[in-house]
């Protein structure tokens, strides 16, 4: 299945030419081996794809990112898939998932997930990986990239998976998670999508990220500042007729020069040893309505068009993204008619909240996937 894939891809790209292969969402484009530090451990096959999906929210390109299936034979109709979006690990092209691996906090979910029966389809998101810097936080984008890599995924492993898939992630990947899980059905309308969960994710941000300038307080939010920087790289490289440095202090732009090339836990480390605040990186606000709307365009995430179930997980103790935001994303889907599962989580902070709320999660997965 992999040769064949590879070659009707190899076919459409000299038929069609490049540019309109890559307007198409998840046309496998390559496929290589993955090194062996980014093979889960409950992991069968694997392998590396290159598939064409969304750059930003209005502009097509091309992301990487990993495929594995569990051990074992497939069962009747084949593994079902989970497409997991990851959180923020740095927007520099080391940083994908596919070269490093997955971080400690999120692999043993992988494993889980293969564990469980569960192929999984892992974006590393446009830009990390592929030329260019990753929109990071262009929901639209992000989104695509999750969908795309379960079509892609099809094209190597289509005898052995199931139709049958649901969209999940953390932080970073779970705002990917809410704009994914109302576009899945209109994207991949040849496959079975069947419902989302999303963990710790922000939402609320175009009301917040306008408001950055050089007057904004320091905040107590914890990573506030890597978000920043990661989200002016983006915007400097996939944006450029928005100006972003125009409104940066020199110190702005040298950090978001060094957020590109640099993971994220390394940028931590570096901003500990070196304290920024928000306003330091501004020399003028982004209250108007150009950011106003660029904001709006890839953040403001979705309250309504859910057409399958989702399920929403948070904990109070979370200090990256602070819960309100949640809270309010959920009254607001409600007054929208949506029905929301809900788990909130208590002592747990940002980063646990995955594991804590994965046995729920293999439980709703279970249950949306099971063969009707």
């Amino acid at each position: 299945m992999r040769v064949v894939g590879a070659a009707v891809a190899a076919v459409l790209l000299l038929l069609t030419g490049a540019s309109e292969a890559s307007a198409q969402p998840g046309i496998l484009l390559s496929q290589d081996e993955l090194p062996p530090a980014a093979v889960p451990g409950q992991a069968g096959d694997s392998i590396r794809v290159r598939y064409s999906t969304l750059r930003t929210a209005t502009a097509t390109g091309e992301s990487t990112g990993s495929i594995f299936l569990p051990r074992g034979d497939p069962p009747v109709g084949g593994w079902p898939v989970v497409s997991y979006a990851h959180g923020t690990v740095g927007v520099a092209d080391q940083c994908a998932p596919s070269v490093a691996g997955f971080n400690y906090v999120e692999l043993p979910a992988i494993e889980q997930w293969l564990a469980a029966g569960y192929a999984v389809a892992a974006t590393d998101y446009a830009g990390i990986g592929t030329p260019g810097v990753n929109a990071y936080l262009d929901g639209p984008a992000a989104a695509a990239n999750a969908v795309d890599i379960v079509l892609a995924a099809h094209d190597v492993y289509g005898d052995v998976l199931s139709d049958r898939w649901i969209v999940t992630g953390l932080s970073q990947g779970g705002h990917a998670t809410y704009f994914a899980a109302r576009e899945a059905a209109a994207r991949a309308p040849a496959l079975g999508y069947r419902g989302a969960v999303a963990v710790a994710a922000p939402t609320h941000l175009e009301q917040l990220f306008p408001a950055a300038g050089p007057a904004i307080p320091a905040l107590p939010t914890t990573g506030i500042v890597n978000y920043a920087l990661l989200t002016l790289a983006g915007i400097d490289d996939q944006r450029p007729e928005v100006d972003i440095r125009r409104y940066l202090s020199p110190m702005g732009i040298e950090l978001m020069e060094l957020a590109k090339v640099t993971c994220s836990r390394e940028l931590g480390r570096y901003l500990l040893a070196h304290p920024t605040s928000v306003g330091d990186l501004f020399a003028a606000p982004l209250w108007n309505e150009q950011f106003r709307a660029l904001f709006r365009e890839m953040q403001q995430v979705p309250v309504d068009g859910f057409d399958r179930p989702l399920r929403v997980v948070h904990s109070l103790s979370d200090t990256s993204v602070p819960i309100p935001l949640t809270w309010a994303q959920l009254a607001e889907m409600q007054q929208h008619g949506v029905n929301v599962e809900y788990q909130q989580l208590a002592a747990e902070n940002h980063r646990e909240s995955l594991m804590a709320s994965m046995p729920e999660s293999l439980a709703f997965a279970a249950r949306v996937l099971s063969p009707r």
